[in-house]
């Protein structure tokens, strides 16, 4: 992927989602490693067919079920923003504090109540983002090897095998990554003045299927706007299926757009979203993702334009549309970084299912009662029993929608 790097002059305040700037780092941690994880997408093990009667049919025809869901990394990336990289210590401090939030998350419990979610709902595809792989590697011999590890996405996949969902992996896309190369510092041998342990990571959005549903084409890239923080650089990506569900061309695309502290690169990255990743599509067209751009306070700095420029590209916000309960926000974000927070902290409305039919694009071919859309994880009642962790610092959107082919300019 070619990345073509912006410029923004001055550092920006990033969400605690983002990582750490500075060149400094790059002597530091930059060490040719051999060790390393690839993607095994796949089946996610036996299950039977969902029963035909969750595909609902009602006057508006058969009923197209999506989920979209941040899973949320496990740590607050925050204190390291805010370090002198060229403070070792202090680096190796912040990143081993870093790593232990993440395994303090409960990763497993968490995943558990995504996967009971989609269990509950059986949504056709399911759209994840902040699908992260940690992996701690020991250099301390010369020979890298890996010492613990957590990968959501090999979490989520062992936790749908075992309750026998019929659900398997579409695509995995790459988006930040530390590579085979690098990483943050955990440990150092002061004396030989190396590295002797790094975290590495790598962010990904991925797309699950339900075995029933058909795919007929995938594709799949990382944006062109990154933003390069010197020993790294920030990219996004999105993942594109098309499936075709009773004659009705469905396109599902899901993504993750970079922080509104970095409100050019998220602007460049909406305008190729628009522009080359859903121009031109036929049937429905699905975007489903963490859009980082606040719906719902305007003026914020939760708030960037891209949401409205969505919206005027012919988008419809399944939300909107879905004629949810007057005074109901729909907040999707955040909860505290360690998921503590006894009551919910949600709001922002920066997470969406947008909808556009080839027909009508100004207001997808959607009539009233054709929509429906559930936010989940949001409630007290979804907290982790034991540790009384939310699943993730989003809630998640399972969206629904009803019509008849010929609402989206098909025969």
């Amino acid at each position: 992927m070619y990345a073509k790097t912006i410029d923004t002059r001055h550092r920006p305040a990033l969400r605690r989602s983002s990582l750490p700037r500075r060149a400094g780092l790059a002597s530091l941690v930059a060490v040719s490693l051999t060790a390393g994880c690839a993607d095994a997408p796949g089946a996610l093990g036996p299950g039977t067919e969902p029963d035909p009667a969750l595909d609902r049919v009602g006057t508006h025809g058969p009923e197209f079920t999506v989920y979209s869901q941040n899973l949320y990394l496990g740590g607050d990336t925050g204190p390291l923003l805010s370090l002198d990289f060229g403070n070792v210590p202090a680096v190796i401090e912040a990143t081993n504090r870093f790593w232990q939030q993440v395994t303090a998350s409960d990763p497993e419990a968490r995943i558990e109540a995504v996967v009971a979610r989609i269990s509950a709902h059986r949504p056709h595809l399911v759209g994840l983002q902040e699908v992260f792989r940690f992996t701690v590697v020991d250099l301390a011999t010369g020979t890298p090897t890996v010492t613990a590890s957590v990968d959501l996405l090999t979490i989520m996949e062992d936790a749908i095998a075992r309750h026998g969902l019929p659900y398997e992996v579409v695509a995995v896309q790459e988006a930040t990554t530390t590579g085979q190369a690098g990483g943050l510092p955990l440990a150092v041998d002061p004396e030989a003045a190396r590295v002797t342990r790094i975290l590495q990571f790598t962010d990904r959005i991925a797309v699950l299927r339900r075995t029933d549903v058909p795919v007929e084409a995938v594709h799949q890239d990382g944006f062109e706007a990154a933003y390069d923080l010197g020993p790294l650089t920030l990219e996004r990506g999105w993942i594109r299926v098309r499936t075709n569900i009773d004659g009705v061309p469905r396109h599902f695309v899901t993504t993750h757009l970079e922080v509104q502290g970095l409100a050019p690169v998220q602007a460049a990255q909406a305008d190729e979203l628009i522009g080359r990743v859903t121009a031109d599509l036929d049937g429905l067209t699905v975007v489903a993702g963490d859009l980082n751009s606040d719906a719902a306070n305007p003026g914020a700095p939760s708030w960037t334009p891209t949401y409205d420029d969505l919206i005027a590209a012919g988008f419809t916000d399944a939300w909107e549309q879905s004629g949810q309960p007057a005074g109901d926000p729909g907040y999707t974000c955040c909860q505290s970084p360690d998921l503590r927070n006894e009551t919910s902290t949600l709001m922002e409305r920066i997470d969406f299912v947008l909808l556009r039919g080839a027909g009508n694009p100004s207001r997808s071919g959607l009539v009233p009662g054709s929509v429906s859309v559930e936010i989940v994880v949001d409630d007290a009642s979804d907290r982790i029993a034991a540790g009384g962790l939310w699943p993730s610092d989003h809630a998640g959107i399972v969206a629904s929608v009803r019509a008849a082919p010929g609402l989206f300019g098909q025969p």
